[in-house]
């Protein structure tokens, strides 16, 4: 018997126990009908609207912890990339890169081979911008290794095409047909 069966089967065991009740107290069949169908309709619907109310409370929730850090993090083979978007460009950290590469290059290094669209923040740590760090990746000496071309693809399709389509949005130059 699944979940469903038993719940009105349970349903059905209530009413006729209400329906007994109402009726041993001496009350017509009209109330014990009455009584019938609005046993049915509180069991029926009052767990199902509680249901969605708690649903409705946790996605409220979980809406209000993580909408400071929407769209910040991302993660590819294991390592965790923080992800700033600016309205105009997607910013990625440096170190994340680097990881990934397994190329231990310094900063002003890496900035150099990506010149004019890196930045430092107030910590004096680096970032690029996510498109021209997709550019390097298809132009520099490792570009043939299948991870390099992963790590393109995947900046390319799940941070890149995303931040595209919000920044459209937001801007109301979409396209129209």
């Amino acid at each position: 018997m699944t979940r469903q069966q038993r719940a009105y089967a349970v349903l059905v065991v209530v009413s006729i126990g209400l329906m007994a009740l109402v009726h041993s107290w001496g009350y017509g069949p009209l109330y014990v009908l009455l009584v019938a169908v609005a046993s049915a309709l509180i069991i029926v619907f009052v767990p199902r609207w509680i249901i969605g109310l708690g649903e409705r409370a946790h996605q409220g929730l979980n809406t209000q912890v993580w909408k400071g850090v929407e769209g910040q993090h991302h993660a590819f083979a294991g390592v965790s990339f923080t992800m700033a978007d600016d309205g105009r460009f997607m910013w990625m950290h440096a170190d994340a890169l680097k990881r990934v590469l397994a190329r231990p290059e310094a900063d002003d290094v890496l900035a150099a081979r990506i010149s004019g669209k890196w930045k430092l923040d107030e910590r004096q740590q680096l970032w690029l911008r996510v498109d021209a760090v997709v550019e390097h990746l298809s132009t520099f000496p490792g570009r043939m290794d299948p991870r390099v071309q992963k790590l393109r693809r995947w900046l390319e399709r799940d941070v890149l095409f995303p931040a595209d389509r919000r920044h459209a949005t937001s801007s109301g130059s979409g396209s129209k047909p």
